[in-house]
């Protein structure tokens, strides 16, 4: 049977037609464009599953194992802001903690350092940039690796400041968010026993973010997973509920 899954997040309203074995369609629009209108037009007599009336970390979790082909692992939530949970098949959804660090974070420094006001656009801003002219690295100060940490890993976000041009700080706004989301992953997932941490949600789908989402957990000897769809694994996980 299909189920329309629903999942009202703080910066996009997300839903998925899901019929037991595929998605069949996925819709997104930004909340503060959202009405009740977009949302009628959508359900006709499909059975309509939201987060409000589910747990929201259950969603997370089922629809991130289910998009990841997974059976058990740490499911990442990179939304507006971020929320790490441990899902297993068939156990209770365990919350691990998160983080006000996200795409929020991203939108919201955006337009004060570069005056940009999408995200998309500071993205592309930061393909073009190069942050070891704006982050201190433990290179930069140690003139080594230390522990765990390369010469090229982060010592200070924002420490250097050598450049100021929008290129170098995009990157280094980038960096600062996916690192500080890939850290709080790990050690939450240091708590598991697992090995393979599932990102999803909006942020999560792009390059560079995964790029240094992917760097830092190979820190820590974990596996990063990516799976297609992730914008929708909470929308997902409803409709599994549902």
């Amino acid at each position: 049977m299909k189920t329309l899954g629903i999942d009202f997040g703080a910066s996009f309203v997300d839903a998925v037609i899901f019929d037991g074995k595929k998605i069949l369609k996925t819709w997104s629009v930004e909340k503060s464009k959202f009405t009740n209108n977009w949302l009628k037009q959508l359900t006709g007599n499909t059975p309509v599953a939201t987060t409000r009336e589910k747990n929201e970390l259950e969603c997370l979790g089922r629809g991130g194992l289910w998009l990841a082909k997974l059976s058990s692992a740490v499911v990442v939530s990179c939304g507006t802001g971020t929320a790490v949970v441990w899902a297993r098949k068939n156990q209770p959804i365990i919350h691990l903690g998160g983080t006000g660090v996200g795409g929020g974070t991203i939108q919201g420094l955006g337009k004060l350092l570069l005056k940009t006001k999408t995200v998309e656009k500071i993205f592309k801003l930061a393909e073009k940039g190069d942050k070891t002219k704006v982050d201190l690295t433990v290179g930069d100060i140690l003139g080594q690796g230390i522990g765990l940490l390369p010469p090229e890993a982060t010592a200070a976000n924002f420490g250097k400041l050598n450049s100021f041009k929008k290129e170098d700080l995009a990157q280094s706004l980038i960096g600062m968010v996916a690192e500080t989301i890939g850290l709080v992953s790990s050690l939450a997932a240091g708590r598991t026993e697992e090995k393979k941490i599932v990102f999803t949600g909006r942020v999560s789908t792009n390059k560079l973010i995964q790029k240094y989402l992917s760097q830092v957990c190979s820190l820590f000897k974990l596996s990063p997973v990516f799976p297609d769809q992730a914008e929708s694994a909470t929308a997902l996980g409803a409709a599994l509920a549902g």
